[in-house]
């Protein structure tokens, strides 16, 4: 059954989600439409908001359904959360699924249906989908562009439309190609377009339509304490038979913005799905170049492990396909759904023990540290800044590094090099930034990891110093657990291993504070720290 309950009860977006009445009327201005024949077997929008309202009036003990905001011409978009708890914000890994972003993809729309099917109709009687209910929430977004897609079967034969149907100022042209709208790396190159009359328009800015918003809004939602809950996703479309992971803007298989370990965990999944379906899989750069996508946004921003499925063979597949082209991939999803658990954990029994325990931030996206904390910091320069760190360097060697161990950024007293080696680093006093709330399980063998480097010149004193300290909310104690010296000697830059026993702490809530102090009057001081992790008990 699932783990302890939090007290995380929805705020903001999904708090006032859950309390919005079970239906809102479809506006009048959106026409009712149906499938050409011999296509009827697909939902439409009025189909499809009756079966989930149908699914969650049947299971509403695991099934519950919110909007999450508003198409351009006003239609409710749904979401479905499934877990057993359904009522409940659960500490438990979280999934998202959502398909339908291009309107005349609508086999996306029967696999988010067919995913929720799956799920409530297997709890209880399938002992997989009972324990994956009982230990996860599941989100799906049912059909991201409904407009595009009532347009896209209007007057009873196909349009091929593929964008919203939102008006484009200034010119007669129709639409934005919502997966194309997205914030990260918008506007870059590729099968992207700055011609509103085009099918993969942009739009004039990032978000700037309302489906790619509500998407963005949900996804906040689920940041709690500083930390997103959701860790793996699939975004479905249309066709080809493709499984793709990030990144799509750029042909490198590890840019900047990505970690070896998230590579290659990025492409174990995918393999491990596409083989079950039968799918072919690659990096989404490998079939063309895009920015502003979903799945781009889901990764860059989050660190979700997050998926494009190009369904079916072709566009418009005969319903008659319906069953086994969505059928084919149960099996990806399921495991999907359970790999959320830690997506790093295909990487092997080293990297499970170390990435997979209560805590892992390699720091390359916003975690949730909060500078300066409980207001006592003092430091006039050089406060604690998570960025990608510039050289400094005096006659007597490098003080601030320019690499970091994993990926791009750290946190750095003071990332700029400045234009003598005294600027920009740290002076004037202490500086803090501490973690998000840390539940530690009440096991052994749990260990507190980082790197770090701490780099002082020969006017330097003992009261400089590098302090790490573990705020224990259970006893009300601060206890300092690393502690290194200023000393008058030059000692420059490098990159070292920390690992300390957290027995003393298990099954405690915990926050870590990292502090770095310049307490004397003309000394260089430089810090930094990486890769803060709770091992695997």
């Amino acid at each position: 059954m699932s783990r302890t309950l939090r007290a995380r009860l929805g705020s903001g977006l999904l708090g006032l989600a859950l309390l919005l009445p079970a239906a809102v009327a479809t506006p009048a201005s959106a026409a009712a439409a149906d499938f050409p024949s011999g296509y009827t077997g697909y939902h439409t929008y009025a189909e499809m908001v009756a079966d989930v309202a149908a699914v969650v009036a049947a299971h509403p003990t695991i099934a519950r359904r919110m909007s999450i905001g508003r198409s351009y011409q006003g239609r409710t978009i749904w979401a479905v959360k499934i877990s057993d708890n359904v009522a409940l914000d659960e500490d438990e890994p979280e999934v998202l699924f959502d398909g339908l972003t291009h309107s005349d993809e609508h086999m996306g729309l029967e696999m988010t249906l067919r995913i929720m099917h799956w799920l409530v109709d297997g709890y209880g009687t399938t002992t997989r989908i009972t324990n994956i209910v009982d230990s996860r929430e599941i989100w799906i977004i049912l059909g991201v562009n409904p407009d595009g897609a009532e347009y896209d079967i209007a007057g009873g034969h196909f349009h091929f439309w593929r964008k919203n149907r939102q008006p484009n100022a200034g010119t007669s042209a129709i639409g934005t190609d919502v997966n194309r709208n997205f914030g990260y790396r918008w506007g870059g190159g590729g099968r992207t377009s700055s011609n509103p009359a085009a099918i993969t328009y942009r739009g004039p800015y990032a978000f700037s339509t309302p489906e790619a918003r509500n998407v963005r809004d949900f996804l906040a939602s689920r940041v709690v304490n500083g930390r997103q809950q959701i860790r793996t996703a699939i975004t479905f479309h249309e066709a080809g038979r493709l499984v793709m992971w990030p990144y799509g803007y750029t042909l490198a298989n590890i840019p900047v913005d990505m970690t070896t370990d998230d590579h290659i965990a990025l492409a174990i999944i995918g393999k491990h799905m596409a083989a079950t379906s039968g799918y072919r899989p690659e990096q989404a750069s490998d079939l063309y170049i895009t920015s502003g996508t979903t799945r781009d946004y889901e990764y860059g921003k989050y660190r979700i492990f997050a998926y494009t499925f190009e369904l079916s063979v072709v566009d418009y597949p005969d319903d008659a396909l319906i069953p086994s082209e969505t059928g084919r991939n149960k099996e990806a999803v399921l495991y999907l759904i359970e790999r959320a658990w830690c997506p790093l954990s295909v990487l092997g029994a080293t990297v499970r023990t170390a990435r997979c325990g209560a805590f892992d931030d390699d720091l390359e996206v916003s975690r949730g540290w909060r500078a300066n904390l409980d207001g006592t910091d003092t430091a006039t320069v050089g406060a604690w800044q998570r960025g990608d760190p510039q050289p400094t360097t005096t006659s007597a060697g490098r003080k601030q590094p320019d690499t970091v161990p994993s990926g791009r950024y750290a946190f750095i007293t003071g990332t700029a090099a400045g234009t003598s080696p005294n600027a920009n680093d740290l002076d004037g006093g202490r500086t803090t930034t501490t973690s998000p709330a840390i539940d530690l399980p009440a096991a052994a063998n749990q260990k507190l990891q980082f790197r770090w480097t701490f780099a002082d010149d020969a006017a330097a004193v003992t009261g400089d110093e590098l302090r790490v300290e573990v705020l224990d909310a259970t006893t009300s104690t601060t206890t300092t657990v690393f502690l290194t010296h200023g000393t008058a000697t030059q000692r420059n830059a490098g990159w070292h291993l920390a690992s300390i026993d957290l027995a003393a702490f298990a099954g405690h809530s915990i926050q870590l504070r990292f502090s770095a102090t310049d307490a004397g009057t003309n000394s260089l001081v430089e810090a930094g720290f990486d890769d803060v992790r709770v091992t695997r008990p």
